[in-house]
């Protein structure tokens, strides 16, 4: 299986006629926030696979996108492959609805932890918008990662965590970064990536 992971509002790399030529082995796209809801539709239309997304900080309140599954907060079995979701970023501004303090999403991660646990006794793949602290993140607070994560990823123990919004360029910054047995991956602006 392979999956085309994408984040944060660089949309001319895919959004082309040749998307279906490129990615023809893609078997699901998943959206990590950020991203344009008529790109992703876009995109959904010509792969014709399932599409699964999380909400970014700078994503609309009632952003929706055609054809794809919000996972922001919930787990889905896709193709075999179990995968749960927590968009949104730190809070930064006091109307920001797809913005947590490290409070609210502990909760939130309490909340899918327990649906991962009840419902699908374990987890493969982990979608976020932000990182977890300390992992790809930046030293500003927009770009802090979440400490929450740290205890999702010990207890849930998925092969595989995406996420964007730290746009981090090859070469640069490292990209990948495996921790608690996960590989931590931050895909801005795409990630093609091979799951067994």
């Amino acid at each position: 299986m392979k999956i085309l992971a994408l984040s944060d509002t660089v949309v001319d790399l895919i959004y082309s006629p040749w998307v279906t030529e490129r990615f023809a082995d893609v078997d699901l796209i998943v959206g990590c926030g950020d991203l344009p809801a008529d790109y992703l539709e876009y995109v959904v239309t010509q792969l014709n696979v399932p599409l699964v997304y999380v909400h970014g900080n700078h994503d609309s309140d009632n952003y929706r996108v055609p054809g794809g599954i919000d996972i922001d907060g919930r787990v889905e079995r896709i193709a075999g492959v179990r995968i749960a979701g927590l968009g949104g970023s730190r809070r930064y501004k006091t109307d920001g609805r797809h913005q947590y303090t490290e409070r609210e999403m502990f909760y939130r991660t309490v909340r899918l932890l327990l649906t991962v646990r009840a419902r699908f006794r374990g987890l493969d793949v982990f979608v976020t918008h932000s990182p977890p602290f300390g992992v790809h993140d930046a030293p500003d607070w927009t770009h802090q990662g979440f400490e929450a994560f740290h205890r999702f990823l010990q207890m849930a123990k998925p092969r595989l965590m995406l996420h964007g919004h730290v746009h981090a360029h090859p070469n640069l910054v490292q990209k990948e970064t495996e921790l608690y047995q996960t590989l931590i991956m931050n895909v801005y602006p795409y990630q093609v990536v091979g799951w067994a």
